[in-house]
């Protein structure tokens, strides 16, 4: 059988201003079209379906109507809740919707196993949603103090004691597993080492399905543990290439994996130097746009007259240090100064071009409205 494993969708985000519901309909476009030509048996989707557990009305919308799409290709769908979405919303639509899907939120059925047959034999499921250590129920935190770990462990111990012996086996679960590598745009899970799980919490798995991390990577050099990563880049360290990960899965388990590149979508770009250099460089009229500007001086209106030449601009950062003066004056020493002496030197500091004339005006200025005051 042939399974595709996709994650972290975040469906309803924004990048900066700029709403990405079209980039992700793009992506789900594309996905749909993978998944029939390659024949896929089960589509995977391994957590944060949407961003926020209220989603837009249009990005419940774009997630529907993308099952239904599975549904009408014959292929079955089996998707969890991640620690951005509502557990009870993503639990309430299982068995609801559609023949063959399959969507788990919460503590509720964290432990069952769900068995599915194909055309080459059963997989047993076991589809471990985002489980949250606060709200642990006391059966998964034995224990005491609940850790990610320990209510993990403790969920897939009890459900791979229900699993037939000889019967493929599948996990998908959303955690930070240690050893792997985050990105800036992942929300953190807890505090501290709370959030971490050890890759041994899934052995026994013949595929792990993985999801929270949004760089696509193999866990402890095993490829049968994995994260496909986010479709999409959510963040501008993510410059590596985007994929899905397709498995073949054997009748006896063997599971073989490969990255299928995501070629749609745009890509992340930091661009610096000062304002004038920008603009005289070649404009990106692609991708999304990081800008440090190293100009020493505030400039102003830089947003507005940076976006023709970069259009999906997202974000201006001042990364110009600015010079202290050499001859800085301590605290006595300033007073110690006329007001007309400081107005002229601050000018000069912080224009050393600046026109005699206004320099002028301005302790003129100044000296009107301290005898005003008087």
């Amino acid at each position: 059988m042939r399974i595709l494993h996709t994650s972290d969708w975040h469906l309803g985000r924004s990048f900066g201003d700029h709403r990405l519901i079209d980039d992700q309909a793009q992506f789900l476009d594309w996905l749909v079209q993978v998944a029939k030509a390659e024949a896929v048996d089960l589509l995977v989707i391994a957590g944060d379906l949407y961003d926020r557990s209220v989603p837009p009305a249009d990005a419940v919308e774009l997630f529907h109507a993308t099952l239904r799409r599975c549904s009408e290709a014959g292929i079955e769908v089996a998707a969890i809740a991640g620690n951005h979405d509502s557990a009870e919303r993503v639990g309430s639509l299982d068995g609801l919707m559609l023949p063959g899907l399959l969507m788990r939120g919460g503590y509720r059925h964290a432990s069952d196993v769900t068995v599915r047959h194909f055309s080459d034999g059963p997989l047993a499921i076991v589809a471990l949603p985002f489980l949250d250590p606060a709200f642990a129920p006391t059966d998964l935190s034995p224990t005491g103090r609940a850790t990610h770990e320990t209510v993990l462990r403790e969920a897939i111990g009890q459900a791979q004691n229900t699993v037939a012996a000889g019967v493929r086996t599948l996990a998908i679960a959303h955690a930070f597993v240690t050893g792997a590598e985050p990105s800036d745009s992942e929300r953190t899970l807890a505090v501290g080492d709370a959030a971490m799980v050890s890759s041994s919490v899934f052995d026994g798995f013949d595929y792990v399905a993985l999801g929270h991390l949004h760089r696509a990577q193999i866990v402890g050099g095993d490829e049968r543990v994995r994260y496909c990563g986010a479709p999409l880049a959510y963040s501008f360290g993510e410059t590596a290439q985007k994929e899905v990960v397709l498995i073949e899965l054997d009748d006896d388990g063997d599971a073989r994996s490969k990255p299928i590149p995501i070629d749609v979508g745009r890509r992340v770009a930091t661009v610096r130097g000062t304002l004038e250099q920008l603009l005289g460089d070649r404009a990106n009229l692609n991708d999304w746009v990081r800008v440090e500007l190293t100009n020493e001086h505030p400039v102003a209106d830089a947003h507005r007259r940076l976006r023709d030449h970069f259009p999906h601009l997202v974000e201006i950062v001042r990364c110009a240090r600015p010079t202290a003066p050499a001859n800085r004056l301590t605290a006595s020493a300033v007073r110690e100064r006329s007001t007309d002496e400081l107005v002229r030197d601050f000018m000069q500091t912080v224009d050393s071009d600046v026109d005699p004339e206004d320099i002028e005006l301005a302790v003129a200025t100044l000296r009107r409205v301290e005898r005003d005051a008087l």
